[in-house]
């Protein structure tokens, strides 16, 4: 288990993700809720393509989900 994800939050009521599906689970982002980043890759820039096979680093697509949808640990660790 990979658990050296940040982990943000928790989400006040103003945070735009609010009433968003988390696309791990389907269950909305709610206030309190914490968070963190899973990393896709590179997308579709050569540039950070060309990075990513370099092992350079570079920007990255990421998506964001419930923290234990991504780490399996419970809300508050």
């Amino acid at each position: 288990m990979d658990t050296a994800n940040q982990r943000f939050g928790p989400k006040s009521s103003i945070h735009p993700s609010i009433g968003k599906p988390c696309p791990a689970c389907n269950r909305k982002f709610k206030v309190g809720d914490y968070t963190t980043l899973v990393v896709l890759g590179p997308g579709n820039s050569k540039e950070n393509q060309k990075k990513a096979r370099n092992g350079q680093a570079y920007n990255a697509i990421a998506v964001e989900v419930h923290w234990p949808c991504a780490t399996g640990l419970a809300e508050g660790r």
